[in-house]
């Protein structure tokens, strides 16, 4: 799932489809200098986990993957010149900011179990991509704004 998962967000990213992007692992030393500096800055305290490129017609991409101890995952998008596209930070219910945790209210209960969130930090905006179990058998995925609006949803069935 976090393959899809990265491989959705560059194909978003590189604005291409799924089927015409190609992803492969690196390593750092494989990566130019300017993205290798746009890492080590934004890597720290953490471990990097992976380097991926994913090419999709004439644009690159690097997704790296890091491990923060205590703190959960991070993933960065950087573009090939070096320039930091996106930050994705997988966090906890108690990590949530107050407005945030208010819109979760309604969807907290009744059966539904938190399943996990990211802070994802793009162009100077930050989103909350919040997941549920529902019951049902029912995935919910929220896309909530720092003043709490609910931006985006969607439900998925596990069959």
């Amino acid at each position: 799932m976090k393959k899809q998962f990265v491989l959705d967000l560059s194909a978003n990213l590189l604005g291409s489809t799924f089927t015409s992007v190609r992803a492969e692992g690196v390593s750092l030393k494989q990566c130019p200098e300017p993205v290798r500096e746009t890492i080590h800055h934004h890597c720290h305290p953490g471990q990097i986990d992976g380097v991926n490129a994913v090419r999709a017609k004439d644009r690159l991409l690097y997704v790296v993957e890091i491990d923060r101890p205590g703190a959960g995952e991070r993933m960065l998008h950087v573009s090939g010149d070096g320039s930091l596209l996106r930050i994705v930070d997988q966090i906890g219910l108690r990590d949530l900011p107050r407005p945030v945790k208010a819109a979760l209210h309604p969807f907290l209960g009744e059966g539904n179990r938190f399943d996990g969130a990211d802070r994802v930090i793009s162009e100077n905006r930050t989103e909350y991509h919040v997941d549920f179990d529902l019951i049902d058998e029912v995935d919910l995925h929220l896309v909530i704004g720092e003043g709490g609006e609910i931006l985006r949803h969607r439900e998925e069935a596990d069959f």
